[in-house]
């Protein structure tokens, strides 16, 4: 308890700071700049976990100050050796890192350094450690379940095609919703779900038992079941088999502990004998084989009615069928449930129906015809793909796998190049300490080049260098080594201890070997079985499925074991149903980023659920707050004020204090509501945009929420779509919030009042939603408005659009302190103030943390707004105006190599676009410059060699190199030969360099050296054999052109300039007849590309060369009709010459 109101005030601040961090991570995303979702997100996850250690820190030296104990966390409570150790971890994989800087701070691309790691664990520590009250927890639970609301459906509106924002991929197959990638939202969605179903099992629970039930508990278990629904939609509309399986096996596992709940609720009412024990197997065995039966029949039933009145070709019926079995099944299940039927053996039924699930999905995915049956039947969605790892996604996911762990086992050291600031280069000095402690966080971006598997260049642009390997398993071992395998095994392995022992699962000392036996046991096994069978790098996935398999064994062994003679049950656990489904959202998450990847949104939730997970499973929670116990500190002082009144005569005054008139359900409707506001803020922030350009506020303002104005090139439309997505949460806030607040009896004292509370929990967020919206719809305006005459005013106008982030930033700040104001509210204050010391530091870190959000978080947005806002400019071929935009955005993040890659690449197309060799110098020099500046940030970043090579390329070709072309080839030689040391198994980069031997440097030798090195790599790279068959063709030999170039259109037909080219080869060889197949397949390919009338004289051409002169001719006319006002004399040359009788022969 608080024994200060500053104390108290900074204890209400700490709780609005962990309920912002799970809003604002998932929710929050940035169309301003160029990254938009992961750093975004994590920056302003930062910043709220910078203001919640601030606020930890002030709280601590205020309690100490007050003569408090301020922690009660020890080394002794669960989770905080591992997580303690996983600190260290990190540290010390920073410390030796690859990259120090990217690992501490985090990529370009994904900003998870150990600063972030930091982030999450801050919030874990403080919410362990503060959370103390059930209403604290309903607050944290409802926040979780409602904030998913919005996100789900999001992806609704995305899927019915009225999303008004013009994202560049296609979000209508695959939702991406407000995390920018279909996995991403899915795994989010994963870890909201049990949590949800707790609180319908809870819901229905208090239905069916309490004695008073309202209106209010109806509508909570409608509301819950809604919401639980768009989740499962939304994740299915995301088509992602990884979430889906972790999906499938959380709930699997929370099926099966609620069952095994109940068993032990009926060995407290009736103990189990062990001649019991084959009367439940085999009614449980019945029961589940019954279930299926009645579900099979009656899908089957309906299937074919509907199949006989459904449009042929139509997956109606098939969803009709599933949909009825699943209602059937579930409904038989619940009817047993409800009436108190057959606890002792439901589980038994339970693990039937799991084992044949198990059996029908691999035979879906591994056995033939019912694999191809099934990828057959489009309401299978990707089930019948979860195991194929030899094409698409798995195929990815595989060869990812084999580089990380070819970057695991021993190698020689990594090579750092020779830099500005380190001439001489140097291996990698801690190469022996990597199989310990990794490679650094963020640090397979780089190290994992020489290991670049070629064949991923045939399933991915080969421009795309893997920074994860989409394993968390393999991902922990590359960055952090087997001390953060250790911690990650360490992690988990306690979060499923912990909960099976909190739920009575785990009930003496004599199960732990066991548990553990099982969990190292179902490990080893998978990894035993998984390496023959798919190759060693496999072993990522074996391991976190072999410990699934353990724990579920494990709790088969549990359900049987209660047969023996053994004393009464302990009772279950009081929030059994919470923990349950926390539990299953870990197992969950475990399953899903062992085929994905870690995101913004997965940890912050993780990390706070942890909190949680262990706060309720110790029973630290109180129903409410108590007023504090006097300190020392305090008692002196009373004791010195009684001496002084004893001396005085003292007024008559009443006994007890006044009751205060301020109703209970005021302050925690003031703080649901500005959670309420937050989210609708933050909805604001995603949405309000002004792709029309307009300059009236209230105009702007609705058109994004109920327009569509996207693609540019039709009519905006209306949709509804974003405003529902804003109603719906803001209507589900107000019931949800003041259901929970009815059922913690919250209005028991003051009866009526429900309608009070609504009022304040919906007006609130729409006043502060709406307000904020329209600020923001106003900056949209005065931006819509602006002239721009210089490039001054082109900067400006970026820095004023990079302060959308800066308000967004204010306003999160604003909800921070005022909910953290209303939530003191409901605390019993102590009548001090606060202590000297504690206010003191207090104030300075009032100073100090909007500082340093604003150096280490808001800079690098700022930065990358900056960046995306000379994007157009550069599309635009407006070189000057771009390079003051990157200049100003490495002015802001200058550690940031990316930035300077992109300027340095705006120098180079600057300087090609001088017509002075002078001023063409000096723009090389200062291109030069910046793309050494990049090297140095990032030496082990093969872009930067590549581009450096590429830049002397090019300068040796330009007016201002002529005199020293053969130095500036040279140079680009020897930063090729830096850039394949890097990347050994990158064929583009040995197909520049060969090209650069050939046409620049005039070496044959190194041309075939390095042309047959990228065959070597990749026989199958099409770009390899075009240039083996242009540089055939300028040596004059036709018939070897023609092979290269064949064989390049082996491996990738559809290129239409190839076909050109090729027919063009084939008219100079005399083979007219093959011209015109490879110039008809151009066209066909390409009919209107800018080059077809050539084409067409080239068909002409080959026409007349076979006697088909009217075939010719008509070619001919095409081409003229098509062909540029300066290409037209040719075309009408060629059409007297076809005119002219006898033909003659022409050559093209």
């Amino acid at each position: 308890m608080s024994s200060t109101r500053l104390s108290a005030l900074l204890d209400g601040i700490l709780e609005a700071g962990w309920l912002s961090a799970i809003v604002v991570t998932p929710l929050f995303f940035n169309i301003y700049s160029s990254r938009i979702f992961e750093p975004d997100k994590l920056t302003t996850l930062r910043s709220i976990a910078l203001v919640m250690a601030a606020a930890w820190l002030a709280r601590w030296i205020e309690e100490r100050a007050g003569g408090q104990r301020p922690l009660r966390i020890t080394r002794r409570t669960p989770l905080v050796l591992p997580t303690l150790f996983t600190v260290l971890v990190y540290l010390v994989s920073t410390l030796f890192s690859v990259t120090p800087h990217t690992s501490f701070f985090g990529s370009y691309q994904r900003l998870q350094g150990t600063f972030t790691t930091l982030s999450y664990i801050v919030i874990f520590l403080i919410v362990l450690d503060r959370m103390r009250t059930r209403a604290q927890v309903d607050r944290f639970i409802t926040t979780l379940i409602l904030n998913s609301l919005p996100i789900a459906l999001y992806g609704f509106v995305q899927h019915s095609r009225r999303d008004p924002l013009p994202w560049g991929g296609d979000v209508t197959k695959r939702v991406a919703s407000n995390m920018g990638n279909a996995i991403f939202v899915a795994a989010y969605l994963i870890m909201v779900v049990p949590p949800t179903l707790a609180r319908i099992v809870h819901s229905f629970r208090s239905i069916l038992t309490d004695e008073e039930t309202g209106t209010a508990d109806v509508l909570r278990a409608a509301a819950y079941i809604f919401i639980f629904l768009v989740q499962v939609i939304a994740i299915w509309y995301t088509k992602s088999r990884g979430p889906l399986m972790g999906l499938l096996v959380g709930l699997s596992v929370w099926v099966f502990l609620g069952l095994l709940s109940l068993q032990h609720t009926a060995r407290r009412a009736s103990p189990l004998q062990p001649n019991h024990l084959l009367g439940d197997l085999g009614r449980g065995l019945a029961f589940g084989l019954g279930s299926l039966a009645a579900a099979g029949t009656a899908a089957g039933l309906l299937y074919l009615a509907s199949r006989a009145v459904a449009a042929p070709g139509s997956s109606l019926p098939q969803w009709i069928g599933m949909g009825t079995a699943l209602l059937v099944l579930s409904g038989g299940w619940l009817t047993f449930i409800v009436n108190r039927w057959g606890y002792r053996w439901l589980w038994i039924g339970a693990l039937l129906i799991g084992i044949l699930f198990a059996a029908g999905l691999l035979s879906i995915n591994l056995v033939e015809p019912i694999h191809a049956w099934s990828q057959q039947q489009p309401w299978m969605g990707r089930l019948d793909d979860v195991l194929q790892a030899e094409s698409g996604t798995g195929k990815v996911r595989s060869l990812l796998w084999q580089q990380a762990l070819d970057l695991i086992l021993p190698h020689e050291p990594l090579e750092y190049p020779p830099t500005a600031a380190d001439p001489e280069g140097h291996p990698d000095r801690f190469n022996s300490l990597r199989p310990l402690a990794g490679y650094g966080p963020e640090s397979m971006f780089v190290a994992a080049n020489r290991f670049y598997p070629p064949l991923l260049g045939h399933y991915e642009a080969r421009t795309a260098s893997g920074d994860r390997a989409h394993n968390e398993t393999l991902d922990t071992l590359v960055i952090t080594g087997l001390l953060g395998f250790a911690a990650y095994l360490w992690l988990f392995g306690s979060l499923f201890y912990f909960g099976l022992r909190w739920l009575g699962f785990l009930p003496d000392g004599r199960r732990r070997p066991l548990f553990f036996a099982l969990l190292i046991l179902g490990a080893a096994i998978a990894v035993a079985v998984v390496i023959p069978a798919t190759g060693p790098h496999f072993f990522g996935l074996a391991v976190p499925v072999g410990m699934t398999g353990g724990l579920l064994l494990y709790l088969i062994l549990h359900g049987f074991s209660a047969y023996r003679k053994r004393e009464d049950s302990p009772a279950l656990h009081p929030d059994s149903i919470l923990l349950t489904g926390i539990l299953a959202t870990f197992v969950a998450h475990l399953i899903e980023i062992n085929f994905g990847i870690a995101i913004a949104a997965t940890r912050t939730t993780f990390w706070a659920l942890a909190g949680t997970f262990v706060v309720v499973g110790l029973q630290w929670l109180v129903e409410e707050e108590k007023h504090p116990a006097a300190s020392p500190a305090d008692r002196h002082v009373r004791d010195k004020r009684r001496k002084k009144r004893r001396r005085q005569p003292v007024p008559s005054r009443p006994r007890r204090a006044p009751r205060s008139t301020t109703p209970p359900w005021l302050w925690p409707s003031l703080g649901a509501a500005l959670i309420g506001a937050l989210i609708l803020g933050t909805l604001a922030y995603d949405f309000v945009n002004n792709v029309e350009r307009l300059t009236d506020p209230l105009q702007i303002l609705w058109r994004s929420l109920a327009v569509v104005a996207i693609p540019a090139n039709r009519p905006p439309r209306s949709s509804l779509g974003i405003l529902m997505v804003f109603g719906m949460t803001w209507l589900t806030t107000g019931l949800l919030t003041v259901a929970q607040m009815v059922k913690r009896g919250s209005f028991r004292e003051r009866r009526g009042e429900e309608w009070a509370a609504a009022l304040v929990v919906l007006s609130l967020p729409l006043v502060a939603g709406t307000a904020f919206g329209l600020a923001l719809a106003g900056r949209h305006a005065h931006a819509a408005g602006a002239q721009i005459q210089t490039i001054a005013d082109a900067l400006r106008l970026s820095e004023y659009v990079a302060g959308q982030v800066g308000a967004y930033y204010l306003f999160l700040a604003a909800v921070l302190l005022l909910g953290g104001a209303a939530l003191t509210g409901e605390r019993a204050l102590p009548k001090r103030w606060g202590t000297i010391a504690g206010t003191a530091v207090a104030l300075v870190l009032l100073v100090v943390v909007p500082t340093a959000a604003y150096q280490l978080n808001l800079r690098p947005i700022l930065a990358d707004i900056v960046y995306k806002q000379g994007d157009p400019w550069e599309r635009q071929g407006q070189w000057a105006v771009a390079i003051q935009h990157y200049q100003r955005a490495i002015e802001l993040a200058p550690q940031e190599d990316f930035y300077h890659l992109y300027l340095g690449r705006a120098y180079l197309e600057y300087a090609t676009s001088l017509d002075d060799p002078i001023q063409q110098d000096l723009v090389m020099r200062e291109t030069e410059r910046v793309l050494l500046t990049a090297q140095a940030l990032n030496p082990l970043n093969t872009d930067h060699s590549a581009n450096l090579a590429r830049m002397y390329s090019r300068w040796s070709g330009l007016p201002a190199g002529r005199e020293h072309s053969q130095a500036l080839a040279e140079l680009s030689s020897h930063y090729y030969d830096t850039a394949t040391r890097l990347s050994p198994h990158n064929a583009i980069l040995w197909n520049e360099w060969a090209r650069l031997y050939h046409y620049i440097l005039g070496d044959e030798e190194g041309f075939q050296r390095t042309i047959n090195r990228s065959l070597e790599l990749d026989p199958e790279f099409e770009q390899t054999w075009l240039l083996i068959g242009d540089v055939r063709l300028e040596e004059g030999d036709l018939e070897g052109t023609v092979e290269a170039y064949r064989t390049a259109l082996e491996i990738r037909p559809r290129q239409p300039h190839v076909w050109n080219a090729l027919g063009r080869v084939y008219l100079q060889l005399g083979r007219p007849q093959e011209a015109i197949e490879a110039l008809s397949q151009a066209l066909e390919l390409a009919p209107n590309a800018r080059d077809a009338w050539d084409t067409h004289r080239l068909l002409a051409i080959a026409y007349h060369q076979t006697g088909d002169p009217i075939q010719a001719l008509i070619e001919a006319q095409i081409a003229l009709q098509m062909a540029p006002e300066d290409q037209r004399p040719l075309v009408e040359e060629l059409l007297q010459q076809l005119q002219q009788p006898p033909p003659g022969e022409t050559s093209p």
